[in-house]
């Protein structure tokens, strides 16, 4: 998880890792998660969450099906929806585990996250 993940804080670019903004933004991470229903591993939530951050198109097919190439539509949604992430493939306390999981061990899923 060393991918460089840029933020604007108060006027000023700081530059974080993949890891660091699975620890800053857990929650949110989880919520991209459950709204790709699982498409998402938490490594890939942060990259996305990154790209709208930047302003870029992602790529992923997920992104591109569902929001012609917009993360920020994508964060946007998950952070809209995320009172109704539960249940089969989307469920938020089983997205979090996972991004916890990540933290603390630095493993994640390969694919989807639900396998």
């Amino acid at each position: 998880m060393d991918n460089k993940i840029g933020l604007e804080t108060k006027g000023k670019t700081r530059e974080y890792t993949a890891g660091q903004i699975i620890k800053k933004y857990p929650r949110i991470a989880a919520h991209i998660i459950c709204e790709s229903l699982g498409y998402a591993t938490p490594l890939y939530a942060a990259l996305i969450l990154k790209d709208a951050k930047e302003g870029k198109e992602n790529w992923c097919e997920w992104i591109y099906s569902c929001y012609g190439r917009d993360p920020r539509k994508a964060v946007q949604d998950a952070i809209k929806h995320r009172h109704t992430h539960e249940g089969f493939m989307s469920d938020y306390r089983h997205a979090l585990a996972l991004v916890k999981h990540a933290i603390d061990s630095g493993d994640e899923p390969l694919f989807a996250s639900w396998f």
